[in-house]
């Protein structure tokens, strides 16, 4: 079988991609930590790396010789603090340039999969296209756009085969229980109250299954992907309230639900929502649940 390695590999993403992902392709996980307990039920190698060394990346590129990669490491946060920014760049724009100096003689390298962020795009007018020009708003949406330019220079400039992905919100199994979805969920199975901002904001959403399903149509499709910029997700966005307040009669919950508790974000984003098209491009054959469908299967799964 053709190798994945996965940088960040037991992170929520990550854990989601090896189990869609491992049945068709040899998968190593390359991280800064180890979660022996999903090694063991997945048979999956790993190394255990923080980036610290060059020479010890190359030793592992230089064995593991990947036909795939998918580096998904990053500090994910919507803080608007100036102060993050270097350390935004050490978990970015450091991380790729160390990944490219390890494997650029690779010669069965097919591609890099980099992550980038639907929050490169900014607050423009949704849905956000590849072709759109980004206006980032915060230091972590910043320090993507630097790392996707980055990314597209190393593809024209010395033909590395490397795409970006700009993910839209993701929920699914392995999410930790703070984020929007798990924690709205658990609020309202509990009949416990939900205090939120006004409620007015759409996102798109995309359960991480059906993500992995996109990703793997870039893996398939990869003489196609290489120097690209790719937008996954639902390709649909609804409002916070409306979300919350469907995931309520669904669970038939007593929840108070207490909106405008919180204030909205500095320069909130009201309507984040990706083109998907150019991904559906590439698979004809691909169709994707409505969202509310998605959540649906998913609070299945959780009452399971």
């Amino acid at each position: 079988m053709e190798k994945i390695v996965l940088f960040g590999g037991f992170g929520f993403i990550g854990k989601n991609l090896c189990e869609y992902l491992k049945d068709n392709y040899n998968i190593v996980i390359v991280d800064r930590i180890k979660d022996e307990s999903f090694l063991i039920n997945n048979k999956i190698k790993s190394y255990i790396y923080d980036f610290s060394n060059q020479e010890e990346l190359n030793s592992i590129m230089k064995i593991e010789k990947p036909d795939y990669i998918i580096n998904l490491i990053s500090i994910v946060t919507a803080d608007r603090d100036l102060a993050l920014f270097n350390n935004m760049i050490k978990s970015n724009l450091d991380i790729l340039l160390k990944i490219y100096e390890s494997t650029k003689k690779l010669s069965n390298l097919k591609l890099n999969i980099q992550f980038g962020s639907g929050e490169e795009y900014g607050n423009i007018e949704s849905p956000f296209d590849e072709k759109d020009k980004e206006i980032p708003s915060s230091p972590y949406a910043i320090v993507k756009l630097m790392t996707t330019n980055t990314a597209i220079m190393l593809n024209k400039n010395y033909n590395y085969p490397i795409c970006i992905v700009r993910p839209s919100n993701l929920f699914g199994k392995y999410q930790g229980q703070e984020k929007f979805v798990p924690y709205i969920i658990n609020q309202l199975k509990n009949n416990l109250p939900v205090k939120t901002s006004p409620g007015e904001q759409k996102r798109d959403f995309i359960e991480a299954r059906n993500f992995s399903k996109e990703i793997e149509i870039l893996l398939k499709n990869y003489k196609n992907s290489v120097g690209e910029i790719f937008n996954l997700g639902s390709g649909e966005s609804l409002s916070l309230k409306e979300i919350i307040n469907f995931l309520k009669e669904k669970l038939s919950s007593n929840s108070d639900i207490e909106f405008g508790a919180f204030p909205y974000r500095e320069n909130e984003m009201m309507d984040f929502r990706l083109n998907i098209d150019k991904i559906k491009k590439l698979d004809n054959s691909f169709e994707l649940k409505g969202l509310k469908e998605q959540l649906l299967d998913y609070i299945k799964g959780e009452n399971k």
